[in-house]
C-alpha cells in the first residue's frame, strides 16, 4: 500500500469489499467492477409542539446507514470465483431468504484512508442494460447496526 504523496488530496477512490471469509477468518474480496458507490446515513428529528413553540429533537435511536452500489456485469470462470465478486453472488445472497447479514468495507486505496466496516443485507437488486452493450447492476445496502471507522494501515488493501 502507498502512503499518499500530498498531505490534503481528493479523494477519488472509495472500493467496496465483502469478507468471503469468517468473522474469525476474514477474506475481504474487492468488487473489481464497481462504478459507483452511494453512502450515507440519516436519523430520525421529531418536531415537538411545545407551549414556547415547536421544537426538533432526535428520537435517540441509532443513525439508519445505507449504501447504493453500481457495478458492471462480469461473469467469471469458476477456477476464478474465490478471488473475484460477481453480481450472480450478490443476487443469490439477495434471494436468499432468510437473508443472512454479511460483512462489508468501504475503504481507500492509500495508507491512512479512512476504512469503514458494517454489516449489511442487500435490500434491492436490479441489473440493466441494452443489448450490443455493458450491463450493470445495482444495488442497496440496509446496514445492520452502525459501521466502525479505522484507518487504512500500511501494506493493507481493504
Amino acid at each position: 500500500m502507498a502512503a499518499r504523496a500530498n498531505e490534503a488530496v481528493l479523494n477519488k477512490e472509495v472500493n467496496l469489499f465483502v469478507n468471503k471469509g469468517t468473522t474469525g477468518s476474514p477474506n475481504f474480496v474487492m468488487v473489481g467492477c464497481g462504478t459507483s458507490k452511494d453512502y450515507g446515513g440519516a436519523i430520525n428529528v421529531l418536531k415537538l409542539n411545545c407551549d414556547s413553540g415547536t421544537r426538533k429533537v432526535h428520537d435517540g435511536e441509532d443513525a439508519e446507514y445505507d449504501l447504493n452500489f453500481t457495478g458492471f456485469v462480469f461473469e467469471y470462470a469458476s477456477a476464478n470465483v474465490a478471488a473475484n465478486v460477481s453480481r450472480r453472488e450478490f443476487e443469490t445472497w439477495f434471494k436468499t431468504n432468510p437473508q443472512i447479514a454479511r460483512e462489508y468495507r468501504l475503504a481507500g486505496k492509500y495508507e491512512d484512508d479512512l476504512v469503514r466496516d458494517f454489516s449489511a443485507i442487500i435490500a434491492s437488486f436490479r441489473e440493466s442494460g441494452n443489448n450490443g452493450e455493458a450491463r450493470t447492476y445495482n444495488m442497496s445496502f440496509q446496514f445492520d447496526g452502525l459501521p466502525e471507522f479505522s484507518d487504512q494501515g500500511a501494506g493493507e488493501e481493504g
